[in-house]
């Protein structure tokens, strides 16, 4: 499977869902990352390509052949990305799917909306480009806080969309960039933090103890953190629904 994530807007967690969401539940595909401003990639702790919007060419040259594979889009590449995907009539075929993250402020919502418009335009089919939103709350209701997305959904027909694809905001994420460290390998430890801190507390070690504490609770984090992705992965390209428009 090849992955588009692309937004017009920053700040929508593009970087974070190709690594975290996207990579280990795709056989650890490569990332190719298209940006020149304020590239996020290497901070999240994964291995990526690097390319400029311009270099279409020799991206495709390297996707065109992999089995899986994860084209992050930054937004500063976003438009130079569809104007040449314009030119090289049929690359857009070469992607199973596009994903459009979005978050719920305003700003972000009408790039949302423009991005995929540039989408359609080129010929992408409405069930190939999926929006995902990121960054919700567990009681938000989606339907409401993205009432826009659904109404567009449900008039232009462009683009599909559920309720069920909504990443829940974790503090994981955040946490596992400053450390520089993928969420794959902190579930991957198994070192007993909770016990390490114990002993460091009875050894009157009190900072090693809280560090080794905070390191226990990063992982209770990922564990929720991993559940809501696989759920969210499993409704999005897994199950038979494609999304709803209305």
């Amino acid at each position: 499977m090849k992955v588009v994530v692309m937004s017009f807007s920053g700040n929508v967690g593009k970087s974070t869902i190709a690594a975290h969401l996207l990579k280990p539940r795709m056989n650890f595909a490569k990332i190719f990352s298209i940006e020149t401003l304020n590239d996020d990639s290497s901070r999240e702790g994964v291995d990526v390509e690097a390319y400029k919007g311009r270099q279409f060419n020799a991206l495709m040259e390297e996707i065109i052949l992999e089995q899986d594979c994860i084209i992050d889009v930054g937004a500063s590449n976003a438009e130079d990305f569809c104007q040449l995907m314009r030119q090289h009539k049929g690359s857009s075929q070469k992607f199973d799917y596009f994903l459009v993250p979005t978050v719920s402020e305003k700003k972000q919502i009408y790039d949302t909306i423009k991005t995929i418009a540039h989408l359609a335009e080129m010929g992408v089919p409405r069930k190939r480009i999926k929006v995902i939103f990121n960054k919700v709350e567990p009681d938000d209701a989606i339907e409401q806080q993205f009432e826009l997305i659904f109404a567009s959904a449900s008039q232009k027909k462009h683009f599909t969309v559920h309720p069920d694809w909504a990443l829940v905001h974790n503090e994981a994420f955040e946490n596992c960039k400053e450390l520089g460290v993928p969420l794959a390998a902190i579930l991957a430890d198994k070192t007993d933090y909770q016990a390490q801190g114990l002993a460091a507390k009875e050894a009157g070690k009190e900072a090693e103890a809280r560090r080794l504490i905070k390191l226990c609770l990063l992982k209770m984090t990922a564990m929720s953190a991993a559940e809501n992705m696989d759920q969210v992965f499993e409704a999005m390209f897994r199950q038979k629904s494609e999304g709803n428009a209305a």
